[in-house]
């Protein structure tokens, strides 16, 4: 069973990631503004990793995410085949590395944001 991340998303797309999430065996956790300090290893549940004790005070992160964790390929590959069958559009998505275990929610949204507004003007300037 993987779990999903999931941060300040609107209600229908909660409701409908939950189903979504439900069919295929996952879990879902919607992440509290108060755990955007807290290492993504800690916020996921996995063993050995602590509350950083750090408060993030900066407020919400500005739009949704998601982020996954212990899914295998097939199950990834099922699961957004099934956001796209729903038409859940929630751009900034992750999966939980070693690399990125350590960081905060709030570190990852940053990066992901940075990738996604990179992406969208190289989709948008001509060759």
């Amino acid at each position: 069973m993987g779990m999903l991340l999931a941060y300040e998303l609107e209600k229908g797309t909660e409701r409908e990631l939950k189903d979504l999430a439900a069919a295929l065996g996952h879990q879902v956790k919607m992440v509290s503004s108060s755990n955007y300090g807290d290492p993504l290893g800690y916020v996921a549940g996995i063993t050995g990793f602590k509350k950083s004790g750090t408060r993030d005070t900066e407020g919400k992160l500005g739009s949704e995410m998601l982020v996954f964790c212990g899914l295998d390929r097939e199950a990834m590959d099922l699961l957004l085949a099934g956001l796209r069958e729903r038409k859940l559009q929630i751009p900034l998505k992750a999966v939980i590395t070693p690399h990125n275990i350590q960081w905060t929610s709030r570190m990852l949204y940053q990066e992901l944001k940075k990738e996604h507004e990179t992406m969208t003007a190289m989709k948008k300037s001509p060759l």
